[in-house]
């Protein structure tokens, strides 16, 4: 399942970097499948069960919200870092979106170099990175 959730990371950043948008078709068909996994093996991808799993989308959506709230991301990419967290579940959640967030940053001072501090960049490329890095490494902390 993790090839198949990584090409759709890879699907959902390509499209957000050409279209500037994300489709809530894409998002949803992840949610579902995520859905899914729980109903079938009883865990998510990272073997979070259904509690957790709530708890990664309300980790996803929470930290990527400001950044909607001051028109910097798109709601898709809200919906998008939400229904990755619901994937991982909640502290693997923590970890992708840390990984984003860095990944973000550095996409951030390379556009602010080539194109100017207010370009707005597609969010998803950082949101997928954080995903497929988690999803692969296993938790990146123990403790």
């Amino acid at each position: 399942m993790a090839p198949l959730l990584a090409a759709w990371a890879v699907a959902v950043s390509i499209w957000d970097l050409r279209e500037r948008r994300i489709p809530n078709a894409l998002i949803a068909a992840a949610a579902l499948a995520g859905i899914g996994l729980l109903l079938v093996r009883g865990h998510g991808v990272a073997g979070a069960g259904w509690l957790s799993s709530l708890a990664g989308v309300a980790v996803g959506a929470l930290v990527w919200l400001p950044g909607y709230l001051v028109k910097k991301l798109g709601a898709g990419d809200v919906k998008l870092a939400g229904c990755i967290g619901g994937l991982l579940g909640g502290l693997a959640a923590v970890e992708a979106m840390l990984v984003a967030g860095v990944a973000l940053g550095v996409m951030s001072v390379m556009a602010g170099l080539s194109f100017g501090p207010t370009h707005r960049l597609p969010a998803a490329a950082a949101l997928s990175t954080g995903f497929v890095v988690r999803m692969w490494s296993g938790p990146l902390w123990t403790g």
